[in-house]
């Protein structure tokens, strides 16, 4: 293989596609990028058995090729070399990199004996907005659960049928986004997908404004964005029942300020360490929400703020870690806050957005 890019093009597909390589691989050729020429671009792939991402950039191809290199000891010779072409050439086992005054080689392992990226048949896709896409995906995979001993709810529920669901949860709170598609899917399919994946398709969606395609099969999802595809296993699970657990008739209803329920719910956790618990009552006599915590060792606090009250006078102790999670996520300048008693769950829906809800568990006295 010899080709010639630019220093900017290599270190962007580098970038792209190295950050799900763990360093505690056990395989040696999975510490290694995968150096491919095809139809005139560079392929750059990568993979740690659950995920792949392969992305391709421009280049001038001399001699087609394909070829294996460290991944670490690659990226940051690129992202030291200067912004100019560089040249890549394969011989002898290794890759000579010729940049204005900088000669460098790198050992390689064979293209061969790197794993073989999987392909998805094409049958069940959807087109979607990337960055509709990514705002639903961050607005609720943080509430997925980070411990693998429960896959099932390790992971972001995506259900295809009118449009597209996702649903995150980790039993103590729940997200679910609902997105429309202009043209409805012809199929229907419920799928897991692993959460690091939800955040790698964030990271590399960014600030794209093109559209993203979303392959499904039995047991793989990919995702094509721009050059740039990402290809996972699926959680092999059932995601648990969740319907039944949302309320539908409340007490109380208030709404609040997003930001100055975030400013009152830090102020109160700086005295919440112990527990991250703060207690939040709905005023019906003066129209505010007052939000207490206390610490033996530390002192407390009262923050009020209005909100306009509807129904009963309700309290409840909330998890401050919980509510700001989801608060932060949304983007909406005032919120539904709905609540029944203290021993059941409470809801927040963004007052711009009927398409969201998030479901949090009260702290039981």
């Amino acid at each position: 293989m010899k080709i010639i890019c630019t220093q900017e093009n290599l270190k962007w597909g580098l970038t792209t596609v190295g950050r799900i390589i763990s360093p505690n691989n056990t395989l040696p050729i999975l510490n290694n990028f995968l150096l491919k020429t095809e139809n005139g671009l560079l392929k750059i792939s990568s993979t740690n058995l659950e995920v792949a991402i392969t992305t391709q950039i421009r280049c001038k191809i001399e001699e087609e090729g394909e070829v294996t290199v460290f991944s670490k000891t690659f990226t940051e010779l690129v992202n030291n070399l200067p912004n100019t072409n560089i040249s890549l050439e394969t011989k002898n086992g290794e890759i000579q990199i010729e940049a204005d005054n900088y000669h460098t080689h790198i050992k390689t392992l064979p293209a061969e004996d790197f794993p073989l990226i999987p392909q998805i048949e094409k049958n069940n896709n959807i087109v979607i907005p990337g960055q509709e896409f990514k705002k639903a995906l961050e607005e609720v995979m943080f509430a997925a659960s980070t411990n693998q001993t429960q896959p099932e709810i390790a992971g972001v529920l995506v259900s295809v049928g009118e449009g597209i669901k996702l649903v995150a949860t980790d039993r103590y709170r729940l997200a679910e986004k609902k997105m429309m598609v202009s043209q409805k899917p012809g199929f229907t399919q419920d799928v897991i997908l692993p959460q690091k994946t939800a955040q790698e398709i964030c990271r590399i969606i960014g600030g794209q404004t093109e559209d993203v395609e979303i392959n499904l099969s039995t047991s793989q999802i990919g995702f094509t964005i721009n050059s740039t595809q990402i290809i996972s296993r699926l959680v092999d699970g059932q995601y648990p029942e969740y319907k039944e657990i949302i309320p539908t008739e409340f007490k109380a209803h208030a709404l609040v300020d997003r930001k100055k329920l975030i400013g009152a719910l830090k102020a109160g956790g700086i005295f919440s360490h112990s527990t991250n618990s703060v207690a939040l009552f709905m005023n019906t006599e003066n129209g505010n929400i007052s939000l207490e915590s206390e610490s033996s060792e530390v002192g407390k606090s009262k923050v009020e703020i209005p909100a306009e009250i509807k129904g009963e006078a309700g309290s409840l102790l909330l998890n401050f870690h919980y509510v700001l999670d989801c608060l932060n996520s949304i983007q909406s300048e005032k919120i539904q806050l709905k609540i029944i008693d203290d021993n059941s769950p409470a809801l927040i829906v963004p007052e711009d957005d009927v398409n969201y809800i998030y479901l949090v568990m009260p702290i039981k006295n």
